[in-house]
């Protein structure tokens, strides 16, 4: 079988030589998603990936609590496996969705649909019943950054719910 990483090498040599070099721990990555994959493999690879700001939150950690990622030396923060996010356009967007889902209403309202004994206690499905609108309304700041949830390209009028990549 022809090694599928030989393009890498080819169009990015340096990247190349990076993951050749530290292919022991890659290819020992414990997860099973990895199993039977091409070797250096990643997933959940899109256009909202490479967005300078995110909201960002770990699946795998006990304390709920969700960040605004911006740009390092003015490039995209990239997260692993582990961590659920959604793009923002920019920071004044992720800095309101993050105070929005830290609030005490969202914080009370996960930990009612958590299971904190389970390996990733915060999962996809969880995170996909929060509503940014009703949410906001319920804060009583829909108007006051609204503009922030109307931009946002993981809303619209037909849904409503946050979606988490």
């Amino acid at each position: 079988m022809k090694d599928p990483t030989n393009t890498i090498t080819k169009k990015a040599p340096k990247t190349g030589d990076y993951l050749n070099r530290y292919s022991d721990i890659l290819l020992n990555r414990k997860s099973s998603i990895y199993k039977n994959r091409p070797r250096f493999c990643v997933f959940g690879i899109g256009d909202y990936t490479f967005s300078h700001w995110k909201v960002a939150i770990s699946g795998l950690y006990k304390n709920i609590h969700f960040n605004a990622i911006g740009p390092y030396e003015g490039k995209p923060i990239m997260l692993d496996d582990t961590c659920y996010f959604i793009s923002c356009k920019n920071e004044k967007e992720a800095v309101f969705i993050t105070q929005l889902l830290n609030s005490p209403i969202s914080i009370d309202f996960i930990h009612s649909l958590v299971f904190f004994d389970a390996k990733r206690p915060v999962t996809i499905d969880v995170l996909k019943r929060i509503d940014l609108r009703k949410l906001a309304t319920e804060l009583g700041v829909e108007k006051k950054d609204i503009n922030c949830l109307k931009q946002s390209k993981n809303i619209s009028n037909s849904q409503t719910c946050l979606v988490f990549d």
